[in-house]
């Protein structure tokens, strides 16, 4: 599919890692294949206890005495496709398509984030490229909170730089991030039978949703938060027997389900409701749907006290931006998205994303939310949490890479932080003499289905890393 694009090397790798099932948490198989690439080739590897792997390639000759530089991202992707797809992540490789000089799949995603950062380091690794040292790290987990590199030691890596390959737009130099924690909300359900005949399910769908670091400024419209003001103030009768909604904590969830039984009246109301919110989002969200359907259902039903606490929680959390950089013009410092609605075994689960580059404001912003839903019956816990990454006013590497992109593309790069969590952060924790950068190739839309990766981007960055490699003393 992709051999007659440049470079070639790139994006057979690129193509290659795209057969491989790879979702966060089920990354065994792919880095096994990294392991045994390295094997194969006589490189020294690593692979530890969360399927992290390090591979290192001496330097080519001339360059013995240039220090050392680490090669960095994760193997992981986000695992999303359309509805009625029936793609097994589990085994069935992307089917990659191109279309006017872009790469995607076909109803998924494509793991462009970051399948092209490991595809670049597999292109050095097997090629014959000048460069020092290498040492490639490749993590797991990244989606996830980046759980895989919070379990780096720093015990096989001595680089002096590292190019965090994460980034997805070419002109801009990453050289910092906010930090963030996950909460998970938890409420347990009281429920009766129903007394209602006629069940109903209420799908909300297609919204635009996208990264919620990246485009949580953008004000689309959240699922979970768009069927609590379905549900709110119904004043026709209502007994809910589920809500669900989103699929990934680091995602604008662009799906919710409300199955409930209701009477006439209340159905015509939430149809109206429903026309409403459609009208309210039409530029930020213009293809959403609200369906509803006739069903059969024997489940209970929640009791009103709990519909009211729930729908009142969700009405009234944060969702959005919550604060404003007060220094870098543009820049979101502190935002929530909540992510994620589960019902399972009686209890009701709600994961929230708090990200932050001001510890304080992050504080107050969480204390904030715990008020909100612990006042209705929740119990809060979160996991601990990833640091930001901090700017650094002396990087060395900062300035190389600049010289190196004006005199390649004949302009400045832009350099800045960003909302998202990067690995830097925290791989500075094991690594904290390290230099480091994050950058990479045009992408649009990852994380969702419709997630693409440019090709000539991918050319102009691997030449931008293949002069940046032997630029550094």
């Amino acid at each position: 599919m992709l051999e007659n694009f440049e470079p070639k090397d790139v994006f057979y790798w690129f193509e290659e890692l795209s057969k491989i099932p790879r979702c966060s948490r089920q990354e065994k198989k792919v880095s096994d294949f990294l392991v045994d690439f390295a094997k194969k080739r006589n490189l020294e590897v690593y692979q530890d206890h969360e399927n992290n792997v390090i591979i290192k390639k001496p330097a080519t000759p001339g360059y013995e005495s240039k220090p050392t530089i680490i090669m960095q991202g994760h193997m992981d992707m986000v695992c999303e496709k359309v509805k009625g797809s029936s793609h097994n992540f589990c085994e069935d490789p992307l089917k990659l398509q191109v279309k006017d000089g872009w790469i995607s799949a076909e109803g998924t995603t494509l793991g462009g984030d970051d399948g092209i950062a490991v595809a670049y380091a597999l292109a050095f690794l097997d090629g014959n490229y000048p460069h020092p040292n290498l040492e490639v790290l490749i993590t797991t987990q990244e989606e996830l909170g980046m759980e895989g590199a919070l379990a780096v030691t720093g015990e096989h890596l001595t680089g002096k730089y590292l190019f965090n390959i994460d980034g997805e737009v070419e002109n801009e130099l990453l050289v910092g991030c906010a930090g963030g924690v996950t909460i998970t909300s938890v409420k347990e359900l009281k429920t009766v039978e129903p007394t209602l005949k006629d069940a109903y399910k209420i799908e909300i769908e297609e919204l635009t949703g996208g990264h919620s670091g990246q485009e949580i400024h953008k004000s689309r419209a959240n699922s979970i938060k768009i069927a609590a003001q379905l549900l709110d103030k119904i004043s026709g009768k209502v007994e809910l027997i589920s809500l669900t909604g989103g699929s990934k904590h680091n995602a604008v969830p662009t799906t919710a389900v409300i199955e409930l039984f209701a009477d006439n009246e209340a159905i015509e109301e939430l149809k109206n409701k429903a026309e409403e919110l459609k009208k309210n989002y039409k530029i930020s969200d213009p293809n959403m749907k609200i369906v509803f359907t006739s069903i059969d259902s024997g489940e209970k039903v929640w009791t009103c006290e709990t519909l009211k606490a729930v729908v009142e929680t969700l009405i009234a959390v944060p969702d959005g931006v919550c604060y404003m950089d007060p220094v870098l013009d543009g820049l979101v410092e502190t935002s929530l998205s909540n992510g994620v609605l589960e019902q399972k075994d009686g209890k009701l689960y709600l994961t929230t994303l708090l990200r932050s580059s001001n510890k304080a404001r992050e504080t107050e912003v969480k204390r904030r939310f715990e008020l909100i839903v612990t006042s209705n019956g929740f119990e809060i816990s979160d996991n601990g949490g990833y640091p930001g990454w901090q700017y650094d006013p002396d990087s060395a590497l900062r300035v190389k890479a600049i010289e190196v992109y004006k005199k390649q593309f004949g302009k400045e790069p832009s350099v800045k932080t960003m909302h998202c969590g990067l690995e830097c952060g925290i791989l500075k924790i094991p690594l904290p003499n390290t230099d480091m950068i994050t950058f990479g190739p045009d992408m649009q839309a990852i994380h969702t289905v419709n997630e693409r990766l440019n090709i000539e981007s991918v050319g102009r960055i691997w030449e931008f890393l293949k002069t940046l490699v032997i630029s550094l003393d």
